[in-house]
C-alpha cells in the first residue's frame, strides 16, 4: 500500500510538472490523460440534495448579566484600612471585601452612643417628674416637659440607630460587604487608599456568572435577517471546539452611527463558569431553510480565474467541470451544473484539474 501511495504521488508531480510547462486550454470534456491506477485510489463524494439552510456570522462579546451583578459603592469617606480580596475571587454574600477607617462613622458611634445616654437620662427625669407630680410636689406642666424631653430623646436615639445600621460601622470601622453571591470582576481599591463619599466611582463590582449575555454586533445589511427568537451558535477562542446552543432574546433596535451595527443579546446559562466576561465571541445565527439545492464538500473545489471547477469521477474516467457557487455553509457548497449523484473527487483536485485542463 505504501508502494502504491508514493506512485500516485510520483505521478501526480509528474502531471502537475508537465501541466506547468505548457499554456492551459480549457474548453470542456477532455480525454483522458490520468492513469488508471490513480483514479481507483481517488476519494469521491456525491452530489446530494441538501436543505439551503443559511446563516450569517456576528462578532460579540461575553459580559455578565445585568441583573445578576451588584456595584458596590461606600457610604462614607475614609482611608482603606484593609482588603481582603482580589480580582476574580469567588464571594459568598455578607463576605468582608474591606475594612475602611472613618471620621464618619466615628461620629455616628459618637451619636448613638450619646443618643442613648440621654434617653437614660430623661427616662429618669421622666420618673422624678411623674413621682413628684402623684406627690403634689410639681405641677402638671413640669411633668408634661419632663415627658417631651423623653419622647425627643427616644426619637433622637432612633434617627442615630438608623444611621448606625445604614453604615453598619463599628466606632470607626467601615465594613465593605458581599451583597450577593459570585465573582469579583472589578476592584478599584487598595489598601491605604482614600475613599471620597462623593466619588462616583465604585469600590468593587461583584457578578453572578451563572447566566451570562452574550452581546453581537448586527451590520446595518443584515437587520432584516435576524429576529428575536432565532436559533444561534456560540464559540470562543478558549474552547473553539465546543459549541454553545443558545436564543436571541433581545434586539436593542438602537443603530450605532460611528460602527452601523445594531446590538442583540443572547442569555446563556453558564453552570461551570466557561464563559468568561470580556471573551470574544463568534455568534452564528441560522436563517430559515428556502428550500433544497445541490450541494458538494467545499474541498472539491477548484478556483481558476475567478471561476470555480471540480473533478467529476464517471466510471474509469475524469472530466473536469465549470459549476456555478451559490454560496458556502460550513464545509459544504451549494453549486448548480451538475446532476444529482455526481461523484467529485475530494482529493488532489487541484493536480488533476491541472493535468485535465491542459493541452
Amino acid at each position: 500500500m505504501k508502494l502504491i501511495l508514493i506512485y500516485f504521488q510520483a505521478c501526480l508531480l509528474i502531471i502537475f510538472s508537465s501541466a506547468c510547462s505548457h499554456p492551459r486550454s480549457f474548453h470542456g470534456k477532455r480525454a483522458n490523460v490520468i492513469s488508471d491506477s490513480i483514479i481507483n485510489h481517488l476519494q469521491t463524494a456525491s452530489v446530494s440534495l441538501e436543505d439551503d439552510n443559511s446563516f450569517i456570522k456576528l462578532n460579540g462579546k461575553i459580559q455578565p448579566n445585568e441583573t445578576k451583578q451588584v456595584r458596590v459603592f461606600s457610604l462614607v469617606s475614609g482611608k482603606v484600612h484593609s482588603v481582603n480580596v482580589e480580582l476574580g475571587d469567588i464571594v459568598k454574600k455578607g463576605q468582608l471585601l474591606a475594612v475602611l477607617n472613618s471620621i464618619e462613622v466615628a461620629e455616628v458611634s459618637n451619636n448613638l452612643t450619646l443618643a442613648e445616654s440621654n434617653v437614660t437620662m430623661a427616662r429618669k427625669n421622666l420618673e422624678m417628674a411623674k413621682d413628684m407630680y402623684e406627690g403634689r410636689l410639681a405641677n402638671e406642666r413640669e411633668y408634661l416637659n419632663a415627658k417631651i424631653s423623653y419622647n425627643n430623646a427616644v426619637s433622637e436615639l432612633n434617627r442615630a440607630s438608623q444611621v448606625a445600621s445604614i453604615t453598619g460601622g463599628d466606632r470607626s470601622n467601615y465594613p465593605v460587604k458581599a451583597p450577593i453571591n459570585g465573582f469579583v470582576i472589578e476592584k478599584n481599591i487598595t489598601n491605604n487608599s482614600e475613599v471620597r463619599q462623593d466619588n462616583n466611582s465604585d469600590l468593587f463590582v461583584i457578578a453572578d456568572l451563572s447566566n451570562v449575555w452574550i452581546i453581537a454586533n448586527v451590520y446595518e445589511s443584515d437587520l432584516n435577517k435576524v429576529d428575536v427568537g432565532d436559533p444561534v451558535t456560540v464559540k470562543t477562542l478558549a474552547n473553539a471546539e465546543k459549541n454553545y446552543p443558545g436564543t436571541i432574546d433581545k434586539i436593542y433596535n438602537v443603530l450605532d452611527p460611528e460602527t452601523r451595527t445594531m446590538k442583540v443579546r443572547i442569555s446563556m446559562d453558564n453552570p461551570d463558569n466557561e464563559l468568561k466576561p470580556e471573551m470574544f465571541a463568534t455568534v452564528k445565527v441560522n436563517i430559515r431553510s428556502t428550500g433544497k439545492s445541490l450541494a458538494v464538500p467545499s474541498q472539491a473545489l477548484v478556483m481558476d480565474n475567478s471561476k470555480y471547477y471540480v473533478v467529476v469521477r464517471k466510471a474509469d474516467k475524469l472530466e473536469a467541470k465549470e459549476i456555478n457557487l451559490i454560496k458556502r455553509v460550513d464545509n459544504k457548497a451549494f453549486i448548480s451544473g451538475l446532476s444529482l449523484g455526481d461523484e467529485v473527487v475530494v482529493n488532489s483536485q487541484v493536480f488533476l484539474y491541472q493535468a485535465l485542463s491542459t493541452n
